[in-house]
């Protein structure tokens, strides 16, 4: 076969596609079959001089994309098109960031019917491509072998072979100045004659990129090295591929690759050949692909820092950060309004913390973040300001209230694009700022309707330790069902409650408020647990609220030694530890209140002795991850018996508690998806005067 027969080669293609592809690419073109295993196979060789190859991954691939990534397509002998099936649509969406259109070319299944004037487009270009580089070649090799070189035309044209060329050429005489071209180069560069020759080239760039420009081309040393220069920002000195960029008579920019090779003519005088290519479209694409990939990441990240845990400040100043990184911006701040109607308050700044040194954009620019707080929309500095940054502000927004000021300075006007993500990452903080608002309203206000549900001490026991631990669900935002209280009665008795309401929010809160104040009311008659729990279940069955579980204890200290009475309405049985550590479960048990009519509920008693302790806590502690690993009463048992009180400690209970609740945390972890409440009373041994006081004022502090 011709080395340069084109060829086709088909992984996972229907047969009937065949003859399009055939009739859109005619006779020359040889049409292969191959199993994905041997296409690498099939496409091994040295770029540029294999045969020119277009291979279609057709549909019926399960993962295409990484044979393209393993043909490696390139432009001067090698193209790929992956036709994409709903299944493989995602990971080909990728491929224009990855590869140019000239290289692969991603097809949806629905535009399959595409598909052969797509080859036929990507064949002609490679076609194209590879007599760009041939004809490039040919030059430099006709140049450096010195062959004979003649003007025509004016003496503006140096040969009839590089005159049509599609590469632009140009042949500088020892001073740099222009003493021949072709047609490419006279298109592109605008050249004419008689008043372009010897005119130096230097004079057709602007000032500040001539010097870089006579280093380029007298760095050329006549090796055929190539390179890719990244344009006038970096170093081009010995790079014979560097760019260099100019305005043209109509003041638009235009980017050449500019690649320098000493030659000689035919008097064996020196010159310098210069193939000129005109990259503007290509970088022009570079850089907006590069700056669309930047704003993408801008936005993700301040979407990351807005919704991250954290104080608000924080999250704002990452923010700020991100835009001045992503943005090559001076500063980056917000001004925020504390309260409506407040005026804009300088919060965060990208170089430099709010509370150092007054930076000179905040001086110079309160008057741009008013007139953008006023008007509620983007505003730029008509006047620079004393730091010579363009400055610009944008409104942050949210539910129709003006929450702040987002400020971006910047040395050089901030492009379209770059506003318009401006805009999008001022709506995104000014919705976290809203919504760590709400959070904290939500906070307030839980903590409101909390405060009243439970006491707001424990009462000091002569003669005991009272302690008591709770933990509600979640971060503090939604209002648990556990509840717990401690009082004496009228007749001088001793009352503990511990109860758990059905359900969470406002309504438990309504019903826990509705249970505690009739617990107290109805024991201040009589704390029998017969009479209580009967009016507590009279009053739930009245107002038609869900169930309620209670542990009911009657602290009896008229006797010697004090008397226990116990009551439970659907609770979890209560813990009884003795002085010696041995810890039992109290056989303790009755109906639900306000959910089975008019109840009996039968009481146990049980006598507390000195250095023993009575341990009631919420279902959370057995059951915290719903039906998942439940623990049962006699696992609780075991670790009340395991924490001993250390010996001669004041607080028992309290350290009982503490234990309880911290081998729950350990033991549910993330998987904790209730309320905790423990409530503990240790009978202390007998004390002198002094340690009674101190025991006494202990419990009144921590309570």
């Amino acid at each position: 076969m011709p080395p340069d027969r084109p060829r086709v080669l088909l992984v996972g293609v229907l047969p009937g596609a065949v003859s399009a592809l055939q009739a859109a690419l005619g006779p020359g073109a040889d049409v292969l079959f191959v199993p994905p295993e041997q296409l690498v196979d099939h496409t091994r060789g040295v770029r540029g001089e294999r045969r020119p190859t277009l291979v279609v991954l057709g549909r019926e691939l399960p993962a295409p994309f990484g044979l393209v990534h393993a043909v490696r397509p390139h432009p001067a002998d090698l193209v790929v098109i992956a036709v994409s099936t709903p299944a493989t649509e995602g990971e080909l969406a990728a491929l224009p960031l990855l590869f140019a259109a000239d290289r692969a070319r991603h097809l949806p299944d629905s535009q399959a019917d595409r598909l052969p004037g797509v080859a036929r487009e990507m064949m002609t270009a490679l076609g194209r491509h590879r007599t760009y580089a041939t004809v490039r070649a040919a030059a430099q090799y006709r140049l450096g072998a010195g062959t004979a070189i003649s003007r025509q035309l004016g003496d503006h044209l140096f040969g009839e072979f590089l005159t049509q060329a599609p590469v632009g050429a140009l042949m500088l005489d020892a001073a740099g100045a222009l003493a021949a071209w072709n047609n490419k180069a006279a298109d592109i560069l605008g050249l004419g004659e008689p008043e372009s020759l010897g005119r130096p080239l230097t004079g057709l760039f602007p000032e500040s990129v001539r010097a870089p420009l006579e280093e380029h081309l007298a760095s050329s040393g006549g090796g055929h090295g190539g390179g890719t220069g990244d344009g006038p920002g970096g170093d081009p000195a010995g790079d014979p591929g560097a760019v260099f960029e100019r305005l043209r008579p109509d003041g638009t920019t235009q980017a050449l690759r500019l690649a320098p090779q000493r030659v000689l003519d035919p008097e064996g005088r020196e010159r310098r050949l210069l193939l000129v290519e005109d990259i503007t479209d290509r970088l022009r694409a570079q850089r907006q692909l590069a700056e669309r990939t930047s704003h993408a990441l801008l936005s993700a990240e301040v979407a990351a820092a807005m919704t991250a845990p954290g104080p608000l400040p924080d999250r704002l100043e990452r923010s700020v950060q991100a835009a001045v990184h992503r943005l090559s911006a001076v500063f980056a701040c917000v001004w925020a309004v504390r309260m409506p109607g407040d005026g804009l308050d300088h919060t965060v700044c990208a170089d430099g913390p709010a509370d150092g040194p007054t930076p000179a954009h905040v001086r110079v620019r309160r008057e741009l973040m008013e007139r953008v707080a006023a008007g509620r929309r983007p505003a730029r500095d008509e006047v620079p300001g004393e730091d010579s940054t363009v400055c610009v502000g944008y409104p942050l927004v949210s539910g129709g209230e003006l929450l702040g000021v987002l400020a971006v300075g910047s040395s050089v006007p901030l492009s379209s694009a770059a506003s318009g993500t401006l805009e999008g990452i001022a709506d995104q903080m000014a919705v976290g700022i809203q919504q760590d608002r709400l959070l904290h309203r939500l906070r307030a206000t839980t903590e409101a309707l909390e405060h009243p549900l439970l006491p707001p001490s424990l009462p000091a026991l002569p003669g005991f330790d009272l302690a008591a631990r709770y933990h509600p669900h979640g971060s503090g935002l939604h209002i648990g069902g556990d509840f717990y209280d401690a009082f004496t009665a009228g007749d001088g008795r001793h009352v503990l409650v511990l109860g758990d309401v059905c359900g969470k929010g406002p309504a438990a809160a309504a019903i826990t408020g509705l249970v505690r104040h009739t617990l107290w009311a109805a024991a201040q008659h009589t704390p029998d647990p017969a009479h209580v729990l009967d009016l507590v279940d009279r009053a739930l069955r009245r107002q038609k609220t869900p169930f309620c579980t209670l542990a009911y204890v009657v602290v009896d200290t008229t006797v010697t030694p004090t008397r226990l009475h116990l009551a439970s309405a659907g609770h979890p049985a209560p813990l009884l530890r003795r002085a010696n550590g041995g810890t039992t479960v109290l056989d303790v048990h009755g109906p639900l209140l306000g959910a089975l009519g008019r109840v009996h509920h039968p009481v146990t008693e049980t006598d507390l002795l000195p250095g023993d302790t009575l341990v009631l806590y919420t279902d959370g502690f057995t059951e915290g991850a719903g039906s998942y690993h439940q623990r049962e009463p006699e696992d609780l048992a075991a670790v009340v018996a395991k924490h001993a009180p250390p010996p001669g400690t004041a607080r028992p209970a309290d350290h009982i508690t503490a234990a309880l609740m911290d081998d729950a945390h350990h033991w549910w972890g993330e998987r904790l998806r209730d309320d905790l409440a423990v409530l503990a009373l240790t009978a202390l041994p007998p004390a002198g005067p002094a340690a009674s006081a101190a025991s006494a004022a202990s419990q009144a502090s921590e309570g």
